[in-house]
């Protein structure tokens, strides 16, 4: 078939676009056709994600002995929906220069498995060689790789990837320009990277050589960041728009990959040590605090306040600021790391001294030089600021040995040799009777090609080590091999790289095995991630897992609230009202908003894009709406209630609207009088037809809404197989609760066919879920106070709720509700109040002996009563 034409991106607005997977679920090695996503940043009303599909018509290899370049074309999704669960988001301070450009295009390659020519001839492949987390264990002994060893760590393909720049070079031009790649690798990706945009990049010029100061207008305008705090909320809006455009319910972390900035003096000053002072830091203006605030800062304090962990992949003191440290230490499975990546030469030379000191050696004289041509070198050689920052890692490197290593470096800039470094070190030691022993190392690669696979394996184990809520210091200690400084958490590890490499072994280990014991422990769920909140004051813990969305059920109508109303008295004549204000009102509407108040992070203004990591990963709307204008607004208004976190599905409401093309959608108008009396006008309308059928058909529609995909699995082996099923089940939605609202407001829902209901609601749950009932609009004549308390038999037959009592896990209800349904006496004074206690305590042990596990009956301003069932109970409930 003929491809579909590119869609047309706005070029308004500053989000960028960001390379997003395609959510396939066959094992890489049985697939017949990879899929990978790009979607959009800012763009038109009328597209809202788009996918590069690669069929067997349209090959991204070269096989043949034709030279065309094979055009990868863009379809568009109408409805936004991110498919990459599972994945995990890495942001790119630098996403323009070598190493954004590679680590871009190395995904791309790899997720389709991009076939080219070398230099020679030769046919290569994507691999992703020296990402240890991407390959498996080797040889008798296993060696260094860990995916088919370690359970749970991320898949590379499934990454989402995105970042900021502040010049306006395309990705693929990129990629060419520094001659990265083989030339026939880069011509089959450029045109594709050319169309991904990236986020304007704050800029501060005090922070980067006078080469740069040019090309730096891809940036934040002083009117988008007139100064630190408004610039760190067009950050951290852009990690919000990342994470929620993409899907993105794994980890995200940012990493500096741009230009080495000079040493931000503030950061030494004393006046960045504690969280406090740093958010106050960035709040006041430069001229108060005294001196600007590195732009790595405020990428890091973006990252930390967004639940991100931050790497500094550069030479700087951005770990200096302490107050980082701290506010990340404020949360659970977030981490700041660094500093300056050790990919090539200083790799070797602490590989090389270790194994000089094992030999029993004494190294006295490390010299070392090194010269490349790459944009980082030239932004060195122009700021001398910039310079004496690199050096002093380079030379720090062996600080928490013993030995009094003479460690000099030399680094030039040499445009000719672009990205490929070249370093000439020679180690000079004391062997027997104090002889001297001399040895020389000559490296020859590419500086991109060496870093690239740290800035993978660093977010993939954030990932990992987030996911399992590993403790602060033991991951900065885990991952100090990464660094040629470790800094932070992790300062004074010892420097050499396989001790390090142990350490990281251990920590890997010891996370693997804790997370299968908490499984054996608590069930084969246990090990899902829970999402933890650590406040200043007292700890939080949502035990929601982020991958498990709610189903809320039952009535729903629009509230319309008339201002400043007259009359209300009855009379005939015209009145009026100042203002109209609607809202989603019902049971569906105010617990799907409630839910959506479950957030991380704080609002960050009106101008600019807030997109809120949510608690619940999703929340399902299900009600009746009628095809109305009342029906489009209620609709938008449930869209709206999760305008933060982007995480409310309303696909099944509209669905279940096309079944009954004449209802009409409830509607009820509320007159705010001027002498603050209120009225009350309600048509319920569709909520008087909504039958117990079409609420167990939007279930079904739940239920068919994850294919299985289809697949022949006969010659499949045992790994490829639990690989196979492993991607079925974390691809599939799976929903933890339903909440189900009103019952005697609905009259086609209840008795048996309420009953119905929970017994559908528990086969599209995961481990049955669990089932809670809101109870309002209780009759008064539901059970007179004046017959005494109600048995227990009498409850199990009332006509709406009797039936369901038994399925339902918990139970709510207001104490004018209680009194309605049980008929106990409640007088509500302070001389009454340990009977109306005891009252209370034995009105709701009623519905504890019809079944229900948990019974909250809410008190006003007298708080709440809470009873639970006994262990037998609970055991019915798994979930619960």
């Amino acid at each position: 078939p003929s491809p579909p034409s590119s869609p047309k991106f706005s070029s308004k607005g500053r989000r960028g676009r960001i390379i997003a997977p395609s959510p396939s679920l066959l094992p890489p090695q049985i697939s017949s056709n990879n899929v990978v996503a790009v979607t959009a940043g800012m763009t038109s009303p009328s597209v809202s994600t788009s996918s590069i599909n690669t069929s067997s018509s349209t090959s991204m290899n070269t096989s043949s002995s034709r030279m065309n370049i094979p055009r990868l074309t863009l379809s568009v999704d109408p409805n936004h929906i991110p498919k990459t669960h599972g994945s995990l988001g890495i942001l790119l301070v630098g996403i323009g220069g070598s190493n954004g450009a590679l680590l871009a295009a190395g995904v791309l390659a790899n997720r389709h498995r991009v076939e080219w020519r070398g230099p020679k001839g030769e046919f290569r492949s994507s691999k992703y060689g020296g990402c240890i987390t991407q390959l498996d264990a080797k040889g008798i002994h296993g060696g260094v790789g860990y995916r088919n060893v370690i359970h749970g760590i991320a898949d590379a393909n499934m990454a989402a990837v995105g970042g900021w720049d502040i010049r306006p070079t395309r990705i693929g031009d990129a990629l060419l320009r520094d001659q990265i790649v083989d030339y026939d690798l880069a011509r089959q990706l450029q045109l594709e990277l050319n169309r991904l945009k990236v986020f304007q990049g704050y800029y501060d010029r005090n922070y980067i050589g006078s080469s740069q100061w040019d090309a730096a207008t891809h940036i934040l305008t002083d009117r988008e960041a007139p100064d630190a705090g408004a610039a760190l909320k067009a950050i951290r809006a852009d990690i919000r728009y990342f994470k929620w455009r993409n899907g993105v319910v794994g980890h995200t972390t940012v990493v500096w990959t741009a230009s080495v900035e000079p040493n931000c003096e503030l950061a030494h000053s004393g006046c960045l040590d504690t969280a406090k002072d740093l958010l106050e830091a960035i709040a006041t203006p430069v001229s108060v605090r005294g001196g600007s605030i590195s732009p790595s800062i405020l990428y890091a304090t973006a990252a930390v306040l967004e639940g991100c962990s931050f790497v500094n992949g550069g030479s700087q003191n951005t770990l200096a600021a302490r107050g980082l440290e701290e506010l990340a230490r404020q949360q659970i499975g977030v981490y700041v790391l660094g500093t300056d990546f050790k990919a090539g030469q200083t790799k070797f030379k602490t590989c090389a001294v270790e194994y000089l000191r094992a030999a029993g050696l004494t190294p006295t004289v490390v010299a070392s030089c090194s010269h490349l041509g790459n944009n980082d070198m030239r932004n060195l050689a122009t700021s001398d600021r910039a310079r004496s920052t690199k050096m002093r890692v380079k030379s720090d490197i062996f600080a928490s040995w013993e030995e009094d290593i003479d460690h000099k470096v030399s680094v030039m800039y040499m445009p000719t040799i672009g990205d490929e470094k070249r370093d000439f070190v020679e180690y000079t030691s004391l062997g027997f009777m104090g002889q001297v022993h001399t040895m020389v190392t000559y490296t020859r690669a590419g500086d991109s090609v060496l870093c690239v696979p740290l800035i993978i394996d660093a977010a993939v184990w954030c990932d990992y080590f987030s996911n399992r809520s590993w403790p602060y210091g033991d991951v900065a200690k885990a991952l100090a091999y990464l660094f040629k400084v470790p800094e932070g958490a992790a300062a004074g590890v010892d420097p050499g790289f396989f001790r390090q490499m142990d350490e990281l072994d251990r920590q890997v280990r010891t996370a693997d095995k804790a997370s299968h014991a908490k499984k054996k422990e608590q069930g084969v769920h246990a090990g899902r991630r829970r999402v933890r909140i650590r406040p200043e004051e007292k700890a939080t813990e949502w035990a929601i897992p982020n991958d498990v969305g709610i189903i809320c059920a039952g009535l729903a109508c629009v509230d319309m609230q008339l201002g400043r109303a007259t009359g209300g008295d009855g009379g005939e004549s015209i009145e009026t009202f100042e203002g109209e204000t609607s809202i989603g009102g019902g049971s569906v509407s105010m617990a799907t908003r409630t839910l959506n108040r479950l957030c991380h992070g704080a609002p960050i203004g009106d101008d600019y894009m807030q997109v809120t990591p949510p608690v619940v990963h999703s929340v399902i709307p299900l009600c009746k709406v009628g095809n109305d204008d009342t029906g489009n607004k209620l609709i938008h208004l449930l869209e709206n209630t999760g305008g933060a976190s982007r995480n409310v599905i309303t696909k099944y409401l509209k669905q279940g609207r096309k079944r009954d093309p004449h209802a009409r959608t409830a509607l009820a108008v509320l007159p705010i009088y001027r002498d603050g009396r209120r009225g009350c006008f309600f048509d319920a309308a569709s909520n008087a037809t909504f039958s117990s059928s079409e609420l167990l058909q939007m279930l079904q529609d739940i239920t068919a809404g994850a294919p299985t995909p289809k697949l022949d699995i006969s010659g499949l082996s045992s790994e490829e197989l639990e690989s196979y099923r492993q991607r079925v089940d974390e691809a599939a939605p799976v929903h933890g609760a339903f909440l189900f609202g009103y019952p005697h407001l609905l009259p086609y829902m209840q008795g048996e066919a309420l009953a119905n209901v929970f017994v559908k609601a528990r086969t599209v749950m995961e481990d049955g879920g669990i089932i809670v009932m809101d109870l309002n609009g209780v009759p008064e004549g539901a059970h007179a106070p004046g017959q005494g308390l109600r048995s227990p038999e009498s409850l199990r037959s009332d006509s709406v709720i009797g039936s369901g009592l038994q399925h339902v896990d918990i139970l709510h209800m207001n104490e004018d509700e209680l009194i309605c349904l049980t008929g106990c006496r409640i007088v509500g004074t302070v001389e009454s109040q340990h009977e109306d206690e005891f009252a209370m305590m034995n009105a709701a042990a009623l519905f504890l002996r019809c079944g229900v596990a948990v019974v909250a009956v809410t008190r006003g301003g007298r708080g709440c009563y809470i009873c639970c069932n006994d262990e037998d109970r609970f055991a019915r409930s798994k979930a619960l």
